[in-house]
């Protein structure tokens, strides 16, 4: 008599399923540290496969730098990934963009798919450094060295 009850009242509670209209516009793919390049490479090329595979996304990389880093390390990690999804991978260059979202605590880079054509509802805050992040002039610093 109790497992009928169970069942009935099972039975009767509403099922909530999401249509296309509540469902999120943006989500992230991927989410990885520092990484060698051939394994990032790996992660690009599956991000690169669900922008190709549907018209009607865009893709977003999304880079922030850790504690330790150089001037413009995330803009000139964003414009290397997004060279390698365009002239590697094949995408056009209106379906993959890019931001530098500031510091944080270590370096992490979030790949984000969102409808094409739209603003997308969800987008990180920018982080300023904070005084415990240091900002080498890395590039002036080899140039020294050689």
């Amino acid at each position: 008599m109790r497992t009928l009850a169970l069942l009935i009242v099972v039975l009767s509670t509403p099922v909530v399923i999401p249509t296309a209209a509540s469902a999120p516009d943006v989500f992230w793919l991927d989410r990885y540290g520092r990484l060698q390049w051939e394994d990032e490479m790996a992660r690009l090329d599956n991000f690169a496969i669900h922008i190709l595979n549907d018209p009607n996304l865009m893709g977003y990389i999304d880079v922030e730098v850790g504690k330790r880093s150089c001037a413009s390390e995330a803009i000139s990690h964003a414009v290397k990934a997004r060279n390698y999804l365009i002239n590697v991978r094949k995408l056009s260059w209106d379906r993959v963009a890019f931001r530098d979202i500031g510091y944080a605590d270590s370096f992490q880079v979030t790949l984000w798919l969102f409808p094409r054509g739209k603003t997308p509802r969800y987008t990180p805050d920018y982080q300023p450094a904070t005084p415990t992040h240091v900002i080498e002039r890395c590039a002036q610093r080899k140039k020294r060295r050689q």
